[in-house]
């Protein structure tokens, strides 16, 4: 029978083997993928001295029936929906992009939606009515720079009194009672001191 170490040397040239199979592999799909595209921009009308001019100066027209592709649109795509002092990401459905906004999470957006009465679809989708609905009950919470500043506050009466939980925010450790001993290494690191 072979030694162990020539199995073990095996079995990880087989493995290199492998994954070098899968990375060839990999590459001829995105390839195909590639060509794919190409022949339906090409037989989608464009021509080929078509697609050398830039995107820019030559749309591509895409069908509705595409899951990406902007159906109407009550507002412009290109102008992002500002909610809270933020732009939130007009692809996105609301209630995620809700989450974008520091101070709201997904049970948050969720029930700010449920209170307003706002389908849940696509950002562009929301017309100026549904719009001000959310940034009315948006106005409700403690959002952005006010939260940030409450927490710094927070943590800065903390360290002033000298409780635990103070005493470990200036040394830069987990307060909540991790253990420390072997992981918390990027809390461990030597930071600035914040008082």
């Amino acid at each position: 029978p072979p030694h162990p170490r020539d199995r073990r040397c095996l079995s990880s040239m087989y493995s290199a083997r492998r994954n070098t199979n899968l990375y060839v592999i990999s590459l001829a799909i995105s390839a195909c993928s590639l060509a794919i595209g190409a022949f339906a921009l090409y037989s989608a009308g464009a021509g080929s001295r078509d697609l050398a001019v830039p995107a820019a100066r030559a749309p591509i027209t895409m069908r509705a029936a595409s899951p990406w592709a902007p159906v109407s649109m009550s507002r412009d795509m290109a102008s992002r929906a500002r909610i809270g002092g933020v732009d939130i990401p007009n692809r996105k459905r609301v209630e995620t992009a809700l989450t974008s906004i520091y101070g709201i999470g997904q049970a948050t957006a969720s029930s700010i939606l449920h209170e307003t009465g706002v389908e849940n679809k696509r950002t562009y989708e929301l017309d100026e009515d549904e719009l001000s609905k959310i940034r009315a009950e948006v106005d409700k919470y403690t959002i952005e720079g006010d939260l940030r500043r409450q927490v710094r506050q927070d943590i800065a009466r903390l360290i002033d009194i000298q409780c635990f939980r103070g005493k470990r925010h200036q040394a830069g450790l987990p307060c909540r009672g991790q253990n420390t001993k072997n992981n918390a290494r990027t809390r461990k690191k030597n930071r600035h001191i914040k008082i």
